[in-house]
């Protein structure tokens, strides 16, 4: 491994970037906690990939934002401070228009199964353009991972969008458009102060994932959530790669790794449902009311995902990526192949995973 100084507030000297050896150690940093679905699934894949080689490849891994942050990961993984990270890419939208473009995408119906399979299989397979703008930067996108639905959580019950006109809502890409499209107010409060946002009034609802409630406490401030899905997070590339270092391995060392990806995508999709399930329950335990929506409602999020395709289209065109239409396109066709394949397998993790490996891994 080569030694990189950190200075005091990290181990001095500490080994983090490593180099393709017989006894291969493979640095991972995240900036997603280590209880997340994500993290767990990647501790999964890690002690995996060590059993399939007898040992030879290991896994180093940092999370908590310990080494690499979701806005320095990208750079990370580039230039070697880690051999392989978590890019949360709706944070680069200069750097990574196509990736941030199926962000923006948040509107399609998926689970988090079929929407980590579908995006990983086009990346992967269909859409060249996606790799070479990742490894622009030096990293190699071998995994994404999408999370369980977003959900309108509010401090005081709700009956109508109506009566969220003029208020201010916490949200965050795609979402600051449907907001607006409410009539509410959008602001861009950071995760970790809607707390007290909320608590102080300053924000009425947070558009956002169900893990929230817990992770920042949100269930002590909410009162109500919305029962009606308003989209996901499509694609957190769960395991980019240093390209140099990639390119270094051994063809058995890259068979090895790339022959348990099925696995960190299946068990990621497999710990969100479950965490979704836990903390939905946790919270009615606290008092949040998961509401009924009206079919007002109903209406009104089927028009929103009706509208969203031409908008996100549109804002890829403006970022300057020509193929736009025709990636999105590949994005749909894949998660509708992806959704009847979950669905045959019924939400199976063995099942979705030995599909994962079938119709993507074999063909790289």
């Amino acid at each position: 491994m080569k030694a990189l100084a950190f200075g005091t507030a990290i181990l001095a000297s500490m080994a983090l970037a490593s180099s393709a050896t017989a006894e291969t150690s493979i640095v991972y940093g995240s900036w997603a906690p280590s209880t997340d679905p994500a993290s767990l699934a990647m501790d999964t894949f890690a002690a995996e990939v060590g059993e399939r080689s007898d040992g030879r490849i290991s896994f180093e891994t940092h999370y908590d934002s310990s080494v690499v942050q979701m806005r320095t990961v990208l750079g990370g993984i580039g230039d070697g401070l880690v051999d392989a990270g978590y890019v949360a890419g709706a944070i680069y939208q200069a750097e990574m228009p196509i990736d941030s473009m199926i962000t923006q995408y948040a509107s399609l119906k998926a689970n988090p199964y079929s929407i980590s399979a579908a995006v990983t299989d086009v990346v992967l397979n269909d859409c060249p353009e996606c790799v070479a703008e990742a490894e622009a930067h030096g990293v190699k996108p071998l995994a994404y991972a999408g999370t369980p639905h977003f959900y309108l959580m509010c401090k005081n019950p709700i009956s109508s969008f109506d009566e969220l006109r003029g208020k201010s809502i916490r949200a965050a890409s795609a979402n600051l458009r449907l907001v607006e499209r409410m009539g509410g107010t959008p602001v861009n409060t950071p995760t970790v102060e809607v707390l007290e946002a909320i608590s102080r009034g300053q924000v009425e609802c947070v558009i956002g994932s169900v893990f929230w409630l817990q992770a920042y406490s949100l269930w002590d401030v909410v009162g109500h959530v919305v029962d009606l899905p308003v989209g996901q997070y499509n694609n957190g590339l769960v395991f980019g790669v240093n390209a140099g270092f990639w390119g270094d391995l051994s063809d058995e060392d890259r068979a090895t790794i790339s022959g348990s990806l099925p696995t960190l995508i299946a068990n990621a999709a497999a710990n969100g449902v479950a965490k979704a399930h836990d903390v939905r329950r946790m919270s009615e335990e606290k008092g949040v009311v998961w509401g009924e929506p009206t079919d007002e409602m109903r209406q009104f999020m089927e028009d929103w995902f009706a509208s969203e395709r031409a908008v996100v289209q549109a804002w890829g065109e403006g970022k300057g990526i020509d193929s736009s239409g025709a990636i999105l396109d590949k994005i749909e066709a894949a998660l509708e192949k992806w959704n009847g394949i979950v669905d045959a397998a019924g939400g199976d993790e063995a099942e979705v995973r030995e599909a994962i490996a079938a119709e993507i891994y074999s063909r790289l």
